[in-house]
């Protein structure tokens, strides 16, 4: 499985439907699209990897190099937003500066998303990414810490598998 084979899958179906109608929990039927952001450079992510000490792993830079982020499964209202590269450093800039988010979360963790309408949030906690450590994201949702036994792009494959839907808490 590659990032590349999973995005381009669910893109030939946008293609080809432009909205695809899912069936989320409990019978409920929406149309949703996906909207991506143009993609980044290597030179851009090391940047970024240089000004914020925080190291990307290799399947989410596969993942920003084909699209930099974008809103996933949205009707219009509710949708899983991955942060560009810019979001990602503007909410570590935030954190340097917000003692609610240096009381709730590590200094290595870095938010990479949220589920809006939910109040889901998506981190990459940095050092065990340095460590090589492939289950290195953490699912927050408020009053809740849990780390995920997974890398990206698991996360992402199911994700979309799961249409859309927070299969990390079933």
């Amino acid at each position: 499985m590659t990032i590349d084979l999973v995005l381009s899958s669910l893109n030939k179906r946008l293609e080809k439907e432009k909205n695809l109608t899912i069936q989320r929990e409990n019978g409920e039927i929406l149309n949703v699209t996906c909207n991506w952001n143009s993609p980044v450079t290597d030179q851009q992510l090391t940047e970024f990897s240089s000004k914020t000490n925080h190291i990307l792993p290799n399947d989410f830079c596969s993942f920003l190099k084909i699209c930099n982020g974008g809103k996933l499964y949205t009707d219009g209202v509710d949708y899983f937003e991955l942060f560009n590269l810019k979001g990602i450093h503007n909410y570590l800039n935030e954190y340097d500066i917000n003692i609610n988010y240096k009381s709730a979360y590590d200094k290595s963790w870095y938010m990479i998303g949220y589920y809006k309408g939910y109040g889901d949030y998506l981190f990459i906690d940095s050092e065990k990414v340095a460590n090589g450590d492939n289950d290195y994201l953490i699912y927050v949702q408020v009053g809740d810490i849990q780390r995920l036994s997974m890398n990206f792009e698991t996360w992402l494959d199911r994700f979309i598998v799961a249409q859309g839907a927070r299969y990390w808490i079933w």
